[in-house]
């Protein structure tokens, strides 16, 4: 069960990925980098529920992101938990759009994100095998 169920966040992690990618090829007007924040918002959330379901198909229980993301760092699944936890942060201040150096920091990470998506997309396919 855990194991389609990981399969299935790394389906939708793949679009998401792909629509953020598309969102950050934009021109930076503000309606896009709104977009982008949005898009940023929801791929963050299936890569820590991806990164829980992996470790979960390892018998590790993960609850949250910060304990996600630290059982996927332990099995192999980050290589930086620190980077996810900056990209946590910003997750977290995504409700704070309306002041404008906020949303220009978590847009600046956003830019910074589908890199280190790519790299737990491939360690969560091999995990999964």
């Amino acid at each position: 069960m855990a194991v389609s169920k990981a399969k299935k966040l790394l389906d939708d992690l793949r679009r998401a990925v792909g629509r953020l990618q598309e969102a950050l090829e934009a021109e930076p007007t503000q309606l896009n980098k709104d977009a982008t924040i949005q898009r940023f918002e929801f791929t963050f959330e299936l890569a820590w529920k991806l990164m829980q379901a992996v470790v979960e198909a390892e018998a590790i229980e993960a609850f949250g992101p910060k304990n996600a993301i630290r059982r996927a760092a332990q099995v192999g699944l980050v290589n930086d938990p620190e980077e996810w936890f900056k990209f946590l942060k910003a997750r977290n201040l995504t409700t704070h759009v309306y002041d404008q150096g906020t949303a220009d920091m978590i847009y600046e990470q956003a830019k910074r994100f589908p890199e280190t998506i790519e790299a737990l997309m491939g360690k969560a396919e091999e995990a999964l095998v």
